[in-house]
């Protein structure tokens, strides 16, 4: 086993177990430091639905490498999709975070780096782009299939934009109907939002596929 592959299962172990220990806070309410929250059904979040997914292709990377150890065969082509898209989905998840949730948060902008979401909004993106880019292997040859990294983000802005939109009244929706705030200032600003993160990971899943093709060559 090469030093990479090495290098790879080290990261996605630890990006396996720090969703692990986050989904354990997340879902059992567990808090070290008190916050304003949303009792509500926590899978509705980006963040948590981009968290779970990278933990479980972790796992499978994990398990494939140490499967094959002694063989030089590459992950197959499925969960390498998975790996492009979950890491596409954390890196949104990172900046959205970091450059607008955490500056209308309640608690303040350190609130968002709370109990599970010191794990779902900062290690486990970190880790995952980390390992993605410099361990991994790469499969994509044609721009096209760059697209891909952004199949569960339109997905989720199509989900998220319906229930919002859907809950409009008086030019108002309800908060629990927008937890990301997209739509309080209206319909366009919530459309705006949507069409600017998708292009966002676009242009970061076109970034990666370059960065990588580079270090290929």
């Amino acid at each position: 086993m090469n030093k990479k592959k090495k290098l790879s299962i080290i990261f996605n172990v630890l990006i396996f177990v720090f969703v692990l220990f986050g989904s354990i806070m997340a879902f059992g309410k567990i808090t070290v430091i008190p916050v304003s929250s949303d009792s509500g059904n926590i899978l509705k979040y980006f963040t948590v639905q981009s968290n779970i997914l990278a933990g479980i292709v972790a796992l499978l990377y994990v398990i494939f490498y140490i499967k094959n150890k002694d063989k030089d065969i590459k992950v197959p082509f499925f969960v390498f999709v998975l790996k492009y898209i979950a890491t596409i989905d954390l890196l949104i998840t990172f900046l959205v975070v970091a450059l607008f949730l955490g500056f209308i948060t309640p608690d303040g902008y350190i609130s968002v780096y709370y109990n599970a979401n010191f794990f779902f909004h900062l290690i486990v993106p970190i880790l995952n782009i980390i390992s993605f880019i410099f361990f991994e292997p790469f499969y994509f040859v044609k721009k096209i299939q760059t697209l891909f990294g952004v199949i569960h983000l339109f997905i989720y802005s199509i989900f998220y934009q319906i229930v919002a939109i859907s809950h409009f009244e008086n030019g108002k929706v309800d908060i629990k109907y927008d937890w990301y705030a997209f739509a309080q200032n209206g319909v366009i600003v919530a459309l705006l939002f949507a069409v600017v993160l998708l292009a966002i990971g676009y242009l970061t899943a076109f970034a990666f596929w370059k960065i990588k093709i580079k270090r290929k060559n």
